[in-house]
């Protein structure tokens, strides 16, 4: 029997964490009236019928939408979730829309957060196509788009290590789940998803992690998977070994014995060469350096609003040890393989700034707003 998602439109909260760290509430999981107009949305019009909003939506269109209004949806489970019994366009009011803003200030630059007020005002498109042009996400999103300018400061663009994870789990969940894709699209989202996830517990350099063999850097011994790196491949020349994390050793076996042979057979056509590569492209050869990090870097520019190569999972890893575990930021120059802690202590000073500031740009736009809420009263 499928699962059609909850039927009380009050979802049921588990997190605490604030909304830019937690993935999306999925699909299946929003309001009853909220699903099912956006999946009636995504039917295909019959031949007959007139053809509604979203037609000419491409696929990526309709993700990012889904993944904007996933991202409002879930903020108010968190912190309203009496308002996911209203209709989609009660609920943005001046007053809950002001206090998301403010979330997604403490955390977010400018364009990231004119980019998710986008993709909620295209979602509404479809959810109350009547909503007025006077309504407070209109005039939030005209102010949005009138004052962001484009950050081109790296930190701001980091995100943490669980976000990326999520990213990774979401794309090998997709290539299990979507049955109406080809088996080759299911098998280059699955090695994506696995690549991107490996990254956030391994970041090890590109040029290592694009050029993992199977047999050689990749190594199985009394059945427990390695990462072995010698030293003559490694930049500070000292040899490097990890153990393969053991959340991903299922995606491991799935990849290596249903999605990889799919992607050595190579395109139509061709003769693919045979290889031991880890990675392996559409045309059955070892994914090149170069492909690797401009594919990972297209993936979280279109799912995650923010352009992240493979080399900035370095800083992610040491950022996210630095604020979620700083007593531990001398040990973090292992897992990057650095030759000592002082290259690593950096990002340490670094991750205390950020969230020292994003703590008090929080604390006064909530001092700002409750002085807009309670002006003080007139005296005479």
């Amino acid at each position: 029997m499928t699962n059609k998602g909850p039927s009380n439109p009050l979802v049921k909260v588990t997190s605490t964490k604030l909304p830019t760290a937690k993935t999306p509430l999925p699909v299946a999981e929003w309001p009853d009236a909220d699903r099912a107009a956006w999946l009636k949305a995504k039917t295909p019009a019959d031949i007959f019928d007139n053809p509604h909003r979203g037609t000419e939506w491409a696929p990526a269109s309709w993700r990012k939408a889904e993944v904007g209004y996933g991202r409002w949806l879930r903020w108010l489970s968190l912190h309203h979730p009496e308002q996911l019994a209203l209709p989609p366009e009660a609920r943005l009011t001046e007053g809950l829309l002001r206090g998301w803003h403010a979330t997604l200030g403490a955390s977010l630059a400018p364009m990231s957060q004119l980019s998710l007020v986008e993709d909620v005002t295209r979602a509404m498109s479809i959810l109350a196509p009547k909503l007025k042009t006077s309504s407070p996400l209109t005039r939030l999103h005209a102010n949005l788009r009138a004052s962001a300018t484009p950050s081109r400061n790296k930190r701001q663009r980091l995100v943490m290590a669980d976000v990326l994870h999520d990213l990774g789990r979401d794309m090998m969940t997709e290539a299990l789940t979507i049955n109406s894709w080809s088996d080759r699209r299911r098998a280059v989202a699955f090695r994506d998803g696995l690549a991107i996830s490996l990254l956030v517990f391994r970041p090890f350099r590109l040029k290592n992690f694009a050029s993992l063999r199977i047999g050689h850097e990749l190594v199985q011994s009394a059945g427990k998977w390695h990462l072995v790196l010698p030293q003559e491949d490694t930049k500070n020349h000292r040899p490097h070994e990890a153990r393969f994390p053991k959340a991903l050793l299922g995606d491991l076996a799935t990849y290596l014995d249903r999605f990889r042979p799919i992607l050595l057979a190579g395109e139509a056509g061709c003769t693919p060469s045979g290889t031991d590569a880890l990675w392996v492209s559409e045309t059955g050869t070892a994914w090149e350096p170069g492909a690797h990090s401009r594919r990972i870097a297209n993936i979280t520019e279109a799912r995650l609003n923010r352009r992240i190569p493979p080399h900035w999972f370095r800083d992610v890893a040491a950022t996210t040890i630095a604020i979620e575990a700083p007593r531990n930021i001398a040990d973090a120059h292992l897992v990057l393989g650095h030759a000592t802690p002082q290259t690593t202590q950096k990002h340490y000073i670094q991750a205390q700034s950020l969230q020292a500031g994003a703590k008090f740009q929080a604390a006064m736009l909530e001092r700002l707003n409750q002085n807009h809420t309670n002006p003080p009263k007139e005296t005479r």
